[in-house]
């Protein structure tokens, strides 16, 4: 069984966590969002982010940008001052048709939360191998 962290852990922990389960965990914990002060809970759906322009257009809605994303960099730039929790739903299906830029996605992510209270949630049961090792090369923490 899975234990879902609270908000108040979420931004006290790591960048990072690696959530498996189904979407329906990530969506009991955006009811508990509420109880944290300025929290700004966004969304991406993986299933509408296969490609890198696909990917960066969510992104960019996600973040309530005015700009138009073009690559990795604008995305670490665009995130605004949080604390914001990104959750990345299903993100088995984040870039499956270009798998070789979750690094970039990935980096760019890891470099904003350096600078701003960004948090991020990969929500999915299975990630390919090479996704898994993405993100751990990131250092992306796994919930127990």
């Amino acid at each position: 069984m899975i234990r879902l962290p609270s908000w108040r852990e979420v931004l006290d922990g790591p960048w990072a966590l690696r959530l498996r389960s189904g979407a329906t965990g990530a969506w009991l914990m955006r009811g508990e969002g509420e109880t944290v002060p300025d929290l700004a809970i966004r969304f991406v759906a993986g299933g509408a982010a296969r490609t890198t322009q696909d990917a960066l257009q969510e992104l960019g809605s996600a973040f309530e940008t005015d700009a138009e994303l073009s690559n990795w960099d604008d995305v670490a730039r665009s995130v605004p001052d949080g604390p914001i929790a990104l959750l990345m739903l299903d993100a088995d299906r984040l870039l499956s048709e270009d798998p070789a830029q979750l690094s970039g996605l990935v980096g760019a992510l890891r470099t904003a939360a350096d600078r701003t209270q960004l948090r991020v949630i990969f929500q999915a049961r299975d990630l390919p191998l090479e996704s898994e090792a993405v993100l751990a090369e990131f250092g992306v923490a796994e919930i127990a």
